[in-house]
């Protein structure tokens, strides 16, 4: 009897939780996109520190045929190692209203006395007489004045990781649709030596909705991404052809992720227990990040970790060829340019 009670509960519970995970997939509405390499032109270069402009693109898509109701964007863009801090950024955070002008305000008061006496007497057939007395007085003061409009945070942005990445938090006004495609500039000071370099960019699409009976509010994710952008000086060929290397091969990668598609697990008891015993809190069960993100973000090492040692020979090759792909842009940094405009001094 308890064994049929636990296997019944078991069921409702990974159940439940399947229909969660395919809930959480198809609420995806916002897709976004950003190109894998940009270029880093020279603003100032003074002694042995540069100062590079960098401009990223960052597109967005809504799939459905009515805009869901976004709140806002995060972006965050983070350049990988010591070597690069954040000068300056842009947009900056600018401050707005949905009223375009000001609001009047008209305040009046009005004060008013009266005084009254009446006398009213009859004597019978013979004399009817009517006497009275009413005296009124009426102030009126009436002010009037133009009030600011309410204004609130149109884009927000900062430095993040004490001074080494950038933030963005763009929100959805009556003035600014975050749909399409937007521009983030990066003021980053470089070693003059500087050849190449990679940006972490993450984005989010949140939306704030009511929670049941609209007693609190609570953040939804309705899309997410994240970038690896390879970015090199302008005029350096070298690094230019190395960097379209390696944006083929997260193509390809990607590609043939779409072409093997993961298997499914198979479920059986000891998977339905564990599913149990992670919903009651017995068991821990961290949240893994999927293996492309990991490799992408350079925190395993493709020719040892597992999950990449178990895939499809054709899909594991390709993840190979990208890791070698960007190992050898990044160690342009420790080579002389073919061209030495740049590092010449007169």
């Amino acid at each position: 009897m308890h064994f049929r009670f636990y296997l019944s509960l078991a069921v409702i519970l990974v159940t439940r939780h399947s229909a969660s995970s395919g809930a959480a997939d198809n609420s995806a509405m916002v897709h976004f996109d950003m190109a894998p390499t940009a270029t880093a032109s020279v603003a100032e270069s003074e002694g042995d520190r540069t100062m590079l402009k960098i401009d990223l693109k960052l597109s967005s898509m809504i799939d459905s045929p009515e805009a869901p109701r976004i709140a806002q964007w995060l972006v965050r863009c983070q350049p990988r190692g010591h070597v690069a801090s954040i000068a300056d950024y842009s947009p900056r955070t600018e401050i707005d209203s949905d009223i375009a002008s000001t609001i009047q305000v008209n305040q009046s008061e009005e004060i008013s006395k009266s005084l009254g006496i009446g006398v009213n007497g009859s004597y019978p057939h013979q004399v009817r007489a009517n006497a009275g007395l009413d005296h009124a007085t009426k102030n009126t003061n009436t002010l009037q004045f133009d009030r600011v409009a309410p204004r609130h945070a149109v884009t927000a942005s900062g430095t993040i990781n004490r001074g080494r990445g950038v933030y963005f938090k763009l929100r959805w006004t009556a003035k600014q649709i975050l749909e399409g495609q937007k521009s983030f500039q990066l003021m980053l000071e470089v070693p003059s030596t500087w050849r190449t370099g990679l940006i972490d960019v993450s984005v989010l699409a949140q939306s704030e909705q009511k929670s049941f009976a609209g007693w609190d509010r609570e953040t939804k994710t309705l899309g997410s991404a994240n970038f690896v952008v390879a970015i090199y000086r302008e005029e350096d060929k070298q690094a230019n052809v190395q960097a379209r290397k390696m944006a083929n091969a997260e193509y390809e990668l990607r590609n043939l992720i779409l072409e093997h598609p993961p298997s499914k697990s198979v479920v059986s008891l000891p998977t339905i227990l564990r599913h149990v015993a992670i919903k009651l809190e017995l068991e821990t069960d961290p949240p893994k990040r999927q293996w492309l993100e990991r490799l992408m973000l350079n925190e395993v090492d493709p020719y040892m970790d597992k999950d990449i040692r178990k895939l499809p020979m054709a899909l594991r090759l390709a993840a190979l060829d990208y890791a070698e792909a960007r190992t050898a842009f990044a160690e342009l940094n420790h080579q002389l340019p073919l061209n030495l405009a740049f590092t010449q001094s007169d």
